[in-house]
């Protein structure tokens, strides 16, 4: 497992490992679209991928700027204050608002297939509330997949959470997180991803007043779509 700094030397790693070493094929799906016959989804993947930050918090707005702009800055911001935080209507939110081009699509009648503020909310408040009881558990796993409704989705019927669990460790005296993911496409949703998930335990962290210790990320398939090669490599 490769270990980083911080968050901007690892997106800059991640990338060169995915350019170099990731294997070419055609996908199926991408969320809940068909895209079979689309050349624009052949896919450059990594599969599996893991690696580690020793300082997570430092940089992480410079690796969210990374080959992006300020808009997509803007949206990744509130996607993390309202995971954490919470929203008045836990679907649709409110942050994708900022995004509406990406998301737009995936509304139907209104609403999302799930938000992570409608999986994750309840979670949070058992997870703080352990760790300040039992700073030595190794228990505190969130999770975002529900075998119950994700499994029928399968094939593309409709979205499927990417990310699988967070976990958190209080180590000497700080507080790490293990991030665990199936699919992420690199392009539109690493630093998305990455972001969201290190503000989750810096919140937390402040929380339980502790320091923040490192970030652990492993995904299953990690992607880029050749209509985004341009903008990635």
């Amino acid at each position: 497992m490769r270990i980083y700094k911080n968050s901007y030397e690892a997106i800059r790693e991640v990338e060169r490992d995915l350019m170099e070493m990731g294997i070419t094929y055609q996908s199926a799906t991408c969320q809940d679209q068909d895209v079979r016959d689309n050349p624009d989804f052949e896919t450059k993947e990594l599969s599996p991928y893991a690696y580690s930050v020793t300082n997570p918090a430092m940089d992480l707005t410079e690796m969210v700027l990374y080959k992006k702009d300020h808009n997509y800055l803007s949206w990744v911001e509130n996607e993390a204050m309202e995971r954490y935080f919470g929203c008045e209507v836990k679907n649709p939110g409110s942050a994708w608002k900022i995004n509406r081009e990406m998301w737009e699509p995936f509304l139907h009648e209104g609403l999302f297939s799930y938000t992570y503020v409608e999986r994750l909310q309840e979670q949070l408040l058992y997870a703080k509330r352990e760790l300040k009881r039992n700073p030595a558990s190794r228990q505190v796993m969130l999770t975002m997949y529900d075998r119950h409704q994700d499994m029928m989705n399968w094939g593309g019927k409709s979205r499927v959470p990417c990310s699988l669990s967070y976990n958190f460790l209080i180590r000497n005296g700080k507080l790490t997180l293990t991030y665990t993911e199936r699919s992420c496409d690199f392009y539109n949703f690493f630093q998305a991803d990455v972001y969201c998930a290190i503000f989750m335990q810096r919140e937390m962290a402040k929380e339980l007043n502790i320091p923040v210790g490192k970030f652990t990320h492993f995904i299953v398939s990690l992607h880029a779509f050749k209509k985004d090669m341009k903008d990635v490599f």
